[in-house]
């Protein structure tokens, strides 16, 4: 059940936005007759969805009442569906990679404090995020009572996958204006080209930015691993498509 109202939310808000560049998820809760705050916890996996209110949601939405009881009848197991959402915060938020990645690091601590100070994140944060982490044997504990990686993944739902991928980019994005900001140039590096192409030519570049990506990384891997880095690459359009123009 929720997996699928998930993905009907995600889908009509990104149709809506499509058509009305301008509007709101204030606007879609209106319709919706739900408080915003509660839309964004469900569209975010921080709140589950009872049938009461995916009865409110799939009416909103226009859903005959024959489809809605067969989404609301089929709910999954709770123990499958709370490991879906523990997935998801994973996979959203962008220190629990990181702290993966600090697991790399010779002197790492998995304790909050050390977590907390090293990545400019809260205690609750950190200490949320190793319990998790652990829980899903993503970060596990050896003999000597160090902790390392496992390297160990989740099969993800689509729904949950591309919510979650979304809010990780946008999480990036704000990293990455920080850093312009407060981190000095030596230590990082920005640079960006604007351009007229062809969009037929749009497949081959994410090919060669993939292989750009993988090269790099193996490259900045070797040596003393000393510090977390994130290397983000974007690629998308200024101009607007004729049609959409003329659909105003």
């Amino acid at each position: 059940m929720q997996n699928e109202i998930i993905e009907k939310l995600s889908n009509e808000f990104a149709n809506a936005k499509a058509k009305n560049p301008s509007y709101s998820l204030r606007a879609y809760s209106s319709r919706l007759g739900i408080q915003v705050s509660a839309l964004s916890e469900i569209l975010n996996g921080k709140r589950a969805i009872t049938k009461n209110m995916g009865q409110r949601i799939l009416s909103g939405l226009g859903v005959s009442p024959i489809e809605s009881e067969k989404i609301l009848s089929g709910s999954k197991a709770k123990e499958e569906f709370n490991l879906s959402l523990d997935y998801f915060k994973v996979i959203s938020d962008w220190y629990y990679f990181a702290i993966l990645s600090l697991a790399e690091i010779p002197n790492f601590k998995a304790q909050p404090e050390w977590i907390s100070e090293r990545l400019n994140i809260s205690r609750r944060e950190a200490k949320l995020a190793l319990d998790r982490l652990i829980k899903l044997e993503m970060l596990v504990k050896n003999k000597d009572g160090s902790y390392e990686a496992s390297g160990i993944q989740y099969k993800t739902p689509t729904d949950i996958l591309n919510v979650s991928l979304k809010n990780h980019t946008v999480q990036t994005l704000e990293l990455a204006m920080n850093s312009v900001i407060n981190d000095p140039i030596e230590e990082r590096d920005f640079s960006t080209v604007t351009m007229a192409i062809d969009p037929s030519n749009i497949e081959e570049a994410k090919k060669m930015i993939k292989s750009f990506r993988k090269r790099l990384s193996k490259k900045l891997e070797t040596g003393s691993k000393k510090e977390v880095y994130k290397l983000s690459v974007q690629l998308f359009p200024l101009s607007r498509k004729r049609k959409e123009i003329e659909n105003e």
